[in-house]
C-alpha cells in the first residue's frame, strides 16, 4: 500500500471582519489488498484476490481514494453598523436591526470514489471474486443516473462468455479464465456539500444579550449520487450502470434549517 499527496491550505486570519480557511488535497492511495473490513465509498469491494498468482491485478486505487478533495470555513463579520465602515451614525433603533450581522459558510467538495467492475464467477474460485476482461476504454457520452458509464456503444458489455463484438470496453471471461480488468478502472460520482449560518447579538441590557442564529444545511439543496451498478451481466435486474436502481442512489440530504434564540445574561 501507497499513499501521495500534495496539500495546500490558505487562510486569511481575520482583517477587516473576514477570516477564512481552506484546504486543498490532491492524492493517490494504491494496494493491492482491500482487506476483510470494508473500503468506505469504493463499489464493489472485495477482500479476496481475484487470482492468488497474479497479484498485480489486484493493484489499484484503494476504497479511500480521492484524488481531489476541498474543504473550507469562512466567517465575515459585515461592515454595516454603528462604529463601522458603512452606516458608522446610523441611529441606535436602526443599527439594532442591520447592525452587526455575521455570515459563516462551510463546504465540502471530493472526487468520486473508486468503481471495480465485476462479473459472473467463470473462473471457479471460492471468493467469487471476478471481474470482466478489459478491452479497451469506456467512452463515457450523455452520462445520467440512468447510464451512469453513458451512451456509447462501448458502455454496452458483452455479456457472452469469452466474446468480444470488437467494440464493447468490458466483456465477460471465458469459463475457467480470470477476467483482466484492474481493480478501480472508473469512478462514482463525486460529492458535495456547503453550509451557512448568520448570527447577531441583540443588546438588551448591558452585558445581556439576545442571540439570534440562522443555519442551512446543504444550502443549495443539491442531490449528489450514489454508486452506479457495476455488475456487467446485471444488465436487465440491477442495471449495469444505473444508479438510480441501487439501494443508494442519493448520497445527499435534502437541506435542512433551524432558528435559534439565546439569551445571554
Amino acid at each position: 500500500m501507497n499513499y501521495n499527496s500534495l496539500q495546500a491550505s490558505f487562510r486569511q486570519r481575520l482583517a477587516h471582519g473576514l477570516q477564512y480557511i481552506a484546504n486543498y488535497t490532491y492524492s493517490r492511495a494504491m494496494t493491492n489488498s482491500l482487506g476483510f473490513y470494508g473500503a468506505p465509498g469504493i463499489a464493489n469491494p472485495s477482500a479476496y484476490a481475484e487470482n492468488v498468482y497474479n497479484i498485480a491485478l489486484d493493484y489499484g486505487p484503494t476504497g479511500q481514494d480521492v484524488r481531489n478533495a476541498i474543504n473550507f470555513t469562512l466567517v465575515y463579520d459585515l461592515p454595516l453598523g454603528r462604529g463601522r465602515k458603512y452606516g458608522a451614525s446610523m441611529p441606535l433603533f436602526l443599527d439594532e436591526l442591520v447592525g452587526g450581522w455575521k455570515v459563516g459558510m462551510t463546504g465540502i467538495a471530493y472526487s468520486g470514489f473508486p468503481i471495480t467492475m465485476a462479473a459472473s464467477n467463470n473462473s471457479q474460485v471460492n471468493s467469487g471474486a471476478q471481474r470482466p476482461n478489459k478491452l479497451r476504454p469506456l467512452k463515457v457520452v450523455n452520462r445520467s443516473i440512468n447510464n451512469w458509464f453513458g451512451t456509447d456503444p462501448s458502455a454496452i458489455p458483452c455479456t457472452t462468455a469469452g466474446v468480444d463484438n470488437g467494440v464493447c470496453a468490458y466483456a465477460q471471461p471465458a469459463f475457467g479464465t480470470f477476467g483482466t480488468s484492474h481493480v478501480g478502472t472508473e469512478r462514482a460520482p463525486g460529492f458535495q456539500t456547503y453550509g451557512a449560518s448568520v448570527t447577531k447579538d441583540f443588546t438588551v441590557w448591558h452585558e445581556q444579550q439576545i442571540n439570534f442564529r440562522a443555519d442551512a444545511d446543504n444550502l443549495f439543496n443539491n442531490a449528489f449520487l450514489g454508486n452506479p451498478g457495476a455488475n456487467i451481466t446485471n444488465i436487465t435486474s440491477s442495471g449495469f450502470g444505473n444508479i438510480s436502481n441501487q439501494g443508494t442512489p442519493i448520497r445527499s440530504n435534502p437541506r435542512t434549517m433551524q432558528l435559534s434564540v439565546k439569551y445571554h445574561f
